[in-house]
């Protein structure tokens, strides 16, 4: 063989060992993973439980506190551009929420004081499938806010869904 298509092979076999090793163990991430590409953008939404990849379109932030009001981004880094979105819980569970970005997410208890829960675990997403990181939140039935900030990009592609509780 010449040396051009053993190269060429190589490459070929290397490339599907990098599809094949770029899916997730976690099932929720890995069903993200299966839609990541298919998102739709918006400008202004509300999610109800687990939600497909969404493009969310982010405000300056001058105008996001101009049309919401002073926003508590408990990011340590400045944040230019920020949005918030409505998202209403129906079914309790543990939700794990990812970005296309490294921005900022914070989920707000509308009805218990208006703090930012705590995650309770942070992955480092799926980077080869183009999830940058996710947050794992237990959310009790109710109503949030998810609050998402960047220091430089103004859209940031999310998705969120919900573990199903081992049987």
């Amino acid at each position: 063989m010449s040396l051009s298509l053993l190269f060429a092979l190589s490459l070929l076999a290397s490339c599907a060992y990098a599809q094949e090793a770029c899916v997730s163990a976690n099932p929720v991430i890995g069903a993200m993973q299966a839609q990541w590409n298919n998102a739709r953008t918006e400008t202004t939404a509300a999610f109800i439980d687990g939600f497909v990849p969404v493009t969310l379109m982010l405000l300056p932030l001058d105008e996001a506190e101009t049309k919401y009001g002073k926003l508590a981004i408990k990011s340590k880094k400045a944040m230019r551009f920020t949005n918030r979105y409505s998202w209403r819980i129906e079914t309790e569970g543990d939700y794990w929420v990812a970005a296309d970005a490294p921005a900022w997410m914070d989920v707000i208890d509308d009805t218990n004081g208006k703090q930012a829960m705590e995650p309770a675990t942070f992955n480092h997403g799926l980077r080869c499938a183009g999830i940058h990181k996710a947050l794992k939140f237990h959310l009790p039935v109710g109503t949030y806010t998810l609050l998402i900030a960047s220091e430089d990009v103004n859209k940031v592609k999310v998705s969120a869904g919900r573990e199903t509780p081992p049987e």
